[in-house]
């Protein structure tokens, strides 16, 4: 909602800062807000960044409005409520897209510099502000009941990548072959249109969707069941066709390709449906599908200490994590996992072939981990390795 009369203050002055910038228009903008105190008196595209105390002070004038541009809008919202701000527009939905660009090609290194060594990663600042936020998200839904708003349904549990990182590569995956029958897919779907289900749904977890020749029905039936669900896929692209692409692109809400090339080249796959999306503007796919950059060989998050590339685990016993909350990750066999890092399903919270999605969700295991990981990470396991801290 735009406010014709009032000026706007934008909290966050990154990539989502950045693009609300230019959407309300430079001319209507007048601060970004932060809360790294180091940036408070700086200017970032001319605009100064001030305190979420000041930007609240001015709100309080009655000549401005704030606009939330972040990942992290909900703590950004609480803050705000703790200050007396009651109006506020989030610029992306809590529900966000993966991406949240209309760029067709993304390079993440461009705005994240690549860790060259492990203690780099967990020394990031990032890393840093990530903790404190996850910690007092969880703090704000520990007591309420509320649904998951993410689910990822693995529907075959094999991929065909050689990443470094990853506990699951072909070259390294432990499990037993697993492939998801059709009943059970459909029981799950057909389960979340009855809870009138509208978060994040994915065929897709620690896997390689394309594997499973039925990947483009499940999501049709899956988008005709359930109109008010954001629809996302990742996958590698190396199994795309472009009549596949084609075939598939229509029942997604966003598609997330990540074009893994040590040189960040575009393999065939891409090429191909980069040259349709650009032959055919009229389409705006660019909307819905982005090509991301990636390098197969890199340091990333421990999984918990399951990552082959991570030797060098730090703990964090005292951190909490919000994942528990906010996701359900279903296996082909139709067992729950503990989150989308336990990539080797060490942890069982319930079993869809035998309970509800509710009744596993608000069951006695799930509970207990929300319990121990509200204590803190070192009351669970080897949760206490994992540097992951998303909000989910």
């Amino acid at each position: 909602m735009y406010a014709s009369n009032k000026k706007y203050i934008i909290f966050g002055a990154g990539f989502y800062g950045q693009r609300a910038l230019e959407q309300y228009g430079p001319e209507n903008v007048d601060f970004f807000i932060d809360n790294d105190s180091k940036k408070i008196g700086t200017f970032c595209n001319g605009k100064e960044i001030i305190t979420a105390e000041r930007a609240a002070e001015l709100y309080k004038g009655g000549d401005y409005q704030i606009i939330i541009a972040s990942l992290y809008a909900e703590s950004m919202a609480a803050q705000l409520d703790e200050l007396g701000v009651s109006e506020y527009v989030f610029y992306i939905s809590p529900v966000h897209g993966m991406y949240e660009t209309d760029e067709l090609i993304v390079n993440p290194y461009e705005q994240n510099k690549e860790a060259e060594t492990e203690q780099e990663w967990s020394d990031s600042k990032k890393m840093e502000y990530s903790r404190a936020e996850v910690f007092k998200a969880v703090e704000r839904l520990h007591d309420k009941q509320t649904l998951f708003n993410h689910i990822e349904v693995e529907t075959i549990n094999r991929c065909n990548g050689a990443c470094s990182f990853c506990p699951v590569n072909r070259n390294a995956d432990p499990r037993v072959k697993a492939v998801m029958s059709d009943e059970l897919f459909r029981s799950i779907v057909d389960q979340l249109k009855e809870l009138q289900y509208s978060g994040r749904f994915t065929t897709f977890s620690n896997n390689e969707p394309l594997l499973d020749d039925r990947i483009v029905e499940f999501n049709k039936y899956a988008r005709e069941q359930l109109p008010k669900a954001r629809i996302h896929m990742y996958t590698n692209g190396t199994l795309f066709t472009l009549d596949k692409f084609k075939e598939l692109i229509g029942y997604l809400d966003e598609l997330i390709i990540d074009n893994y090339n040590q040189e960040l080249k575009l393999i065939k796959p891409c090429v191909e449906i980069k040259e349709y999306i650009e032959a055919h503007p009229e389409l705006e796919l660019n909307k819905k599908v982005t090509i991301v950059l990636r390098k197969p060989q890199e340091i990333l998050t421990s999984r918990g200490g399951d990552a082959p590339n991570r030797s060098e685990l730090r703990e964090y016993p005292d951190d909490r994590c919000l994942l528990p909350y906010k996701q359900m990750i279903v296996r082909p066999t139709g067992q729950v996992s503990l989150c989308c890092n336990d990539a080797l399903g060490k942890w069982t919270l319930g079993d869809l072939t035998k309970e509800s999605i509710e009744d596993v969700w608000y069951g006695t295991k799930f509970t207990k981990v929300r319990e121990a990981l509200y204590q803190g990470r070192g009351f669970c396991g080897n949760c206490k390795y994992c540097d992951t801290f998303s909000m989910g």
